[in-house]
């Protein structure tokens, strides 16, 4: 098995970019990141990710057109989390018809992120948090997300 697990994390917003990144591989993943939907594709020609976390609107190619993409390149094998300002319901439920499997409302905790991430494709077992050892895995996640 892979000792890690590929994301492709694609937001316009540098700051938010550079936070999710660090957090996500700080939790043992390999993190694909862009600010634009072109950059997106052209990595996504490289290197399929084992998940994807996207911005709904973004300079070129959309979240949407992202999706479909990913999900005809990948026989709907790669999971999607899709992220957006944008939180009406006809948004989001049209961003789940279109083949997104988590749909995150911006402004959301980085806690919601790594859930949805975390929920549909765990880390390797074999992840390391850098410099801190085995991450704790999902059975001892789930005892330490019940404390309040």
């Amino acid at each position: 098995m892979a000792s890690q697990r590929t994301i492709l994390l694609v937001e316009d917003d540098p700051v938010i970019l550079e936070a999710f990144e660090f957090t996500l591989q700080r939790r043992g993943y390999y993190v694909l990141s862009a600010r634009d939907g072109d950059t997106a594709m052209a990595l996504i020609a490289q290197q399929l990710p084992d998940i994807a976390v996207l911005d709904m609107m973004l300079p070129g190619k959309s979240g949407f057109q992202i999706t479909q993409w990913l999900k005809e390149q990948s026989e709907a094998q790669v999971f999607v989390v899709m992220m957006s300002g944008n939180t009406s319901v006809a948004h989001r439920d049209y961003a789940l018809s279109a083949g997104v499997d988590r749909f995150l409302a911006k402004p959301f905790a980085i806690a919601k992120l790594l859930e949805a991430v975390e929920g549909l494709c765990p880390p390797a077992p074999t992840a390391r948090i850098n410099g801190s050892g085995v991450i704790p895995q999902p059975a001892a996640m789930a005892v330490r997300s019940s404390f309040p």
